[in-house]
């Protein structure tokens, strides 16, 4: 019994669209994909929109702003170029990516350097400066799915929830809004986003379109684009992975530090003190810890020093513990003095 052959009639040729499906595929992107003036100006105000959902931290003003986003279609155009080998069609495509993510960065920096800076600090904002692995694997099943929709016609309605889920924009406007208060810390992290949610599209784009046997002209120059392209694609896929990984693992450090922390305040100081936030840093292999919590009583000196001894111990490295009390009292009690521990270590 020849496996391979089953393997393939079952999981592979399921893919294949005809030759005459394929034409109007390509058909379909190559015109939803044209850098015209409909195009930019679609672009431009979902990024108004998106950036402005950024700064009052309302999800659903974002998600109406990225189903009007047509940022997905040179992205499909510049990934079936790329296996059909189609060089002129390659480079209209990287032209009207690299004019659409100009655009959105300079859209947001401008409604960044006119909005206060009290704004855009919120949830919407952060969640899109610490890309992970987890992103990545999201943007790869968008980009597969995205370009198995394109060919199935008859699933053309779930091609909405495929823009949401590529999420271009948003991490794009986070570089713009991040890079107007001068923090390159964020821009950076939104910028590696966007960076790797565009590669893992096109990647894994590439792959359904070469599953659905898309062909481009047969000449042996046009075999050694495609490989050519394909490596590229490849190598740039790698090299994204590289600082994610390394941005994940850090994310997942710092999650379970400040599971920790909470659980030793929890135990230490009971339910009446509620952390607001925790801030960590490494300095000097000794991890520094920025704590403020809503408080009705005082945190002495004492009560600090059992939990950096608590914390080391969890932790297993040096600690250096930080506590800013805010104080909390009913209405119609006297305030109590917080003088003498506003901020303890």
């Amino acid at each position: 019994m020849n496996y391979k052959k089953i393997i393939n009639k079952l999981e592979l040729d399921n893919f294949r669209i005809t030759p005459s499906r394929q034409d109007k595929v390509y058909q379909q992107i190559k015109e939803s994909a044209q850098g015209d003036f409909d195009f930019f100006l679609l672009t431009i105000f979902s990024t108004i929109i998106i950036t402005l959902g950024l700064v009052i931290n309302s999800s659903s003003v974002v998600i109406g702003g990225m189903l009007i986003a047509p940022v997905v279609w040179p992205i499909f155009l510049l990934s079936l170029a790329t296996v059909m080998g189609r060089v002129r069609f390659l480079e209209k495509s990287i032209i009207t990516v690299f004019k659409s993510t100009l655009i959105i960065l300079l859209t947001a920096l401008l409604i960044g350097l006119f909005v206060p800076d009290v704004l855009g600090g919120g949830s919407e904002v952060l969640s899109r400066t610490r890309p992970t692995i987890f992103e990545l694997l999201i943007a790869l099943a968008s980009g597969f799915i995205g370009a198995f929709i394109v060919s199935y016609p008859k699933l053309g309605g779930a091609m909405a929830g495929v823009v949401v889920a590529a999420a271009l924009v948003p991490p794009l406007a986070v570089t713009g809004l991040a890079i107007s208060r001068n923090d390159w810390q964020a821009a950076g992290g939104s910028f590696l986003l966007y960076l790797s949610n565009l590669v893992a599209i096109t990647f894994a784009s590439g792959i359904l379109f070469v599953l659905a046997r898309f062909r481009g002209p047969a000449s042996d120059e046009a075999r050694e684009v495609r490989k050519m392209n394909l490596r590229w694609f490849v190598i740039l896929f790698l090299i994204v992975i590289i600082p994610l990984y390394f941005t994940t693992k850090n994310t997942l450090t710092q999650q379970r530090q400040r599971q920790v922390i909470t659980d030793v305040f929890t135990a230490e100081l009971g339910s009446a003190v509620q952390l607001t936030d925790v801030r960590t840093e490494n300095k000097g292999g000794v991890l520094q810890i920025n704590v403020t919590v809503r408080s009705e009583k005082g945190i002495s000196k004492w009560d600090v020093t059992k939990m950096t001894e608590a914390l080391s111990r969890s932790l297993e490295r040096s600690v250096v513990l930080k506590i800013t009390v805010i104080p909390v009292i009913e209405a119609g009690k006297i305030l109590p003095t917080f003088d003498n521990y506003q901020s303890v270590e």
